[in-house]
């Protein structure tokens, strides 16, 4: 094994090495004080308050729950009453945990409902996972002149189990995704 390997073994916390990824470095999670790198950031926009909030609660959940500590977390977004977590790919299951309770537990202090979904997912996949737990019978795509839509198809009888009304669900995938859905029940 090289030297700098068992110097970075030996002196460095692994924690800051290896474990919880947030848009905030671990320093400024651990302190509760930004870092002038941190504080950049959210000034200049790339980061938001809400990207934060959930930072610093996933980096408390992951001191009890340690399948946070693989968690990437690439930010949020505050669609009215719902926030959308945006978490590396095909780590929804670590954020959920069992029966969805540390996700209710990111959803108390938040007042609001949340829903995950995976850095570059496909336009199904977002629907999927923001309209869960209703079922998606297909996501269409219509081309027109300026350009092409998303039409996502729910059955009418899963209309009940949506997260919130029809045009917050659509306003999120729009917000998220810089394009046009439409959510239909047939």
């Amino acid at each position: 094994m090289p030297r700098i390997f068992e110097f970075l073994n030996k002196y460095v916390n692994r924690e800051i090495l290896i474990g919880l990824q947030t848009p905030i470095c671990n320093i400024c999670l651990k302190s509760g004080i930004l870092c002038q790198g941190c504080e950049t950031k959210l000034k200049e926009g790339k980061i938001s308050k809400l990207d934060l909030e959930i930072a610093k609660a996933l980096f408390e959940l992951s001191k009890k729950h340690h399948g946070l500590e693989k968690l990437a977390f690439k930010g949020s977004m505050d669609a009215g009453e719902l926030v959308i977590i945006m978490v590396g790919q095909g780590q929804i299951p670590l954020i959920l945990g069992r029966g969805g309770r540390l996700i209710q537990e990111i959803e108390r202090p938040l007042n609001a409902k949340v829903r995950v979904v995976e850095e570059g997912a496909t336009p199904r996949k977002l629907a999927q996972d923001i309209l869960a737990p209703a079922e998606v019978l297909g996501v269409n795509v219509l081309y027109t002149k300026s350009g092409h839509e998303y039409r996502v198809r729910v059955p009418r009888s899963q209309a009940r189990h949506l997260a919130r009304n029809k045009e917050r669900v659509q306003n999120a995938l729009n917000m998220l995704t810089n394009k046009k859905f439409t959510v239909v029940f047939e």
